[in-house]
């Protein structure tokens, strides 16, 4: 009785991948397909369906395709290794995803953090940053530091009158001298308020607006530390920068 053979058009649709994928296997020799005498045609059997079985199974668990040569003829004891080989390197992938997940959970939190701001302002609140340093735009160390946490860019001044610095958050020990770091023993009042500033220029904000409305409770503003959120658009095409303001208040 003449062998059943399969196209390698059905042979996709089975497996539902590109034939592109089966012919590139085939040419990694990962496995092999008979050829028709009369046409040249790839011709596959239901043993080339058991043996793509077996490579389309192991490379679901992300076994290298260089790894995989004559996949059908390797030793348990080599498959084995190769499993062990893999997951370790799944296991590193996985410490690089959940890496990514806390991150996107962290600009998610600034970011709804933004939309509590911007419809309640002037909240009391104790402030989060335990110290700051100068910020270094063209150090890589500091850099890195803020790509870690974006929130770690920050605004601050000791007085009203004065422009914003940029200033890094630490929270270990750093090389550089700190120009601004909480005291435990001491309780300043601060509430919190949403600062915009031109995405081009920090000193350009509305930062005025919180002034005005502090005097207006009685208050003045002795300083302020500001934590980056994000850099949005406002919906007229103008480009700011969102932030976090801790408003250091003392009373008029």
């Amino acid at each position: 009785m003449e062998e059943k053979t399969y196209t390698i058009g059905e042979i996709a649709k089975l497996f539902q991948i590109p034939t592109s994928t089966i012919r590139y296997w085939e040419e990694k020799e990962i496995f092999s397909a008979k050829r028709n005498d009369e046409n040249d045609y790839r011709e596959y059997t239901i043993q080339t369906i058991i043996e793509l079985l077996d490579v389309v199974f192991y490379r679901n668990l992300n076994i290298p395709i260089q790894k995989m040569k004559n996949f059908n003829r390797l030793r348990p004891e080599e498959i084995y290794s190769l499993l062990e080989d893999t997951e370790v390197e799944v296991q590193q992938e996985l410490q690089h995803l959940k890496k990514k997940f806390r991150g996107i959970a962290r600009r998610k939190e600034q970011l709804e953090s933004l939309f509590h701001l911007q419809e309640k302002q002037y909240e009391k609140e104790p402030i989060n940053i335990k110290k700051i340093v100068p910020f270094d735009l063209l150090n890589a160390e500091d850099m890195q530091i803020q790509l870690q946490q974006l929130a770690n860019f920050v605004l601050y001044k000791e007085k009203e009158e004065e422009l914003f610095q940029m200033g890094l958050a630490v929270s270990g020990e750093s090389s550089k001298k700190e120009i601004w770091k909480s005291e435990p023993k001491q309780t300043p009042l601060y509430v919190t308020c949403l600062l915009t500033c031109d995405a081009e220029n920090f000193d350009s904000n509305n930062f005025i607006e919180h002034k005005n409305a502090m005097n207006a409770q009685g208050f003045s503003i002795k300083g302020v530390i500001a934590s980056y959120l994000a850099t949005a658009s406002e919906g007229n095409g103008k480009t700011m920068d969102y932030y976090k303001a801790w408003l250091e208040i003392v009373p008029l």
